[in-house]
């Protein structure tokens, strides 16, 4: 009916009035407090940007005990040093002659043997030296020592204690040489001499332009001569005094020529020889002939002469 119609809306209208009462006393409950609290929570997450978590800094003492743990720790293995390149042969030939030219222009000068100089010895006062035909020393030009004199030392001493005149004699060392593998060849140097008791003594071999050698003159060869005879000490048999020294064809600078290989070898080279034939070694005399100094020089020679007795 048209009439009942605004008391339903006013009915209607009331209901609803009294239905948001209750929500709104539902909502104030205690049971309802955590639900506003989570909402609000919810609407604070979504309103914030997230904030990331800082690493948490190590204490100093903690700090102290990670390095020293790193600190024990084993390293790569250090790299080895390289090797120093070897210094190349002419550069320390180079250095080594401009320091003799260096000192042979400023050092002090030295005394120089003399043809006179000579050894005591139970075989009589022995010359040192090679004497050249004219009576001066014999030396080795030689590019080894190119600011000093290679002088030629006796470095031999042969004893024939049979032999009755100088001829026989010359015949019996000419003989033990040839048979220990040492005899008169050519080409070599002649007319040398040496001194014993005083007395000037020419060489054996006497033929032209020989010595006693091992080998042919193109070849690397032990080679020499022999001065005397002497008569023995107490009036029996003769003294003989040598000079060897091995050698080679070579240049002298640019000059073709025997270059001076060493002394001791060669001496070492004819004592072996005369004692294959049945000599007897008598063992060394100090001749007090080797020399080292600045400007003088015998080489590799130690100063000493063997002694051989012919059978």
């Amino acid at each position: 009916m048209p009439w009942t119609r605004p008391l339903l809306v006013v009915a209607g209208f009331g209901a609803a009035l009294l239905g948001g009462a209750g929500l709104a006393h539902a909502d104030e409950s205690p049971g309802a407090a955590p639900s506003r609290s989570s909402e609000a929570t919810h609407s604070v997450g979504h309103s914030r940007k997230p904030t990331t978590a800082k690493p948490a800094r190590p204490r100093p003492a903690a700090l102290a005990v990670t390095r020293r743990e790193s600190a024990t720790l084993a390293g790569p293995a250090p790299r080895p040093e390289p090797a120093a390149p070897p210094t190349p042969a002419f550069v320390t030939a180079a250095t080594r002659w401009l320091g003799e030219f260096h000192e042979h222009l400023t050092g002090t000068p030295e005394a120089h043997p003399t043809a006179a100089d000579a050894t005591s010895t139970p075989y009589g006062r022995l010359g040192k030296w090679m004497l050249t035909p004219t009576g001066r020393l014999a030396d080795w030009p030689s590019q080894q020592y190119p600011f000093a004199t290679l002088y030629q030392p006796i470095n031999l001493v042969i004893i024939d204690p049979t032999s009755s005149t100088a001829s026989e004699s010359a015949q019996k060392v000419n003989a033990a040489l040839t048979a220990a593998t040492f005899p008169a060849q050519q080409i070599h140097g002649t007319g040398y001499r040496s001194t014993i008791d005083g007395v000037v003594y020419g060489q054996q071999p006497s033929g032209t332009l020989e010595a006693f050698a091992n080998a042919h003159w193109l070849l690397p060869n032990d080679h020499g001569r022999v001065f005397g005879p002497a008569p023995g000490p107490d009036g029996a048999g003769y003294v003989w005094t040598a000079s060897f020294s091995r050698e080679q064809t070579g240049l002298f600078y640019v000059i073709p020529t025997h270059v001076f290989v060493s002394f001791t070898k060669a001496r070492d080279a004819v004592r072996a020889g005369l004692l294959s034939t049945g000599a007897t070694d008598l063992g060394v005399i100090d001749m007090d002939n080797d020399l080292a100094g600045r400007t003088t020089t015998t080489g590799d020679h130690d100063g000493y002469a063997v002694v051989i007795r012919l059978a």
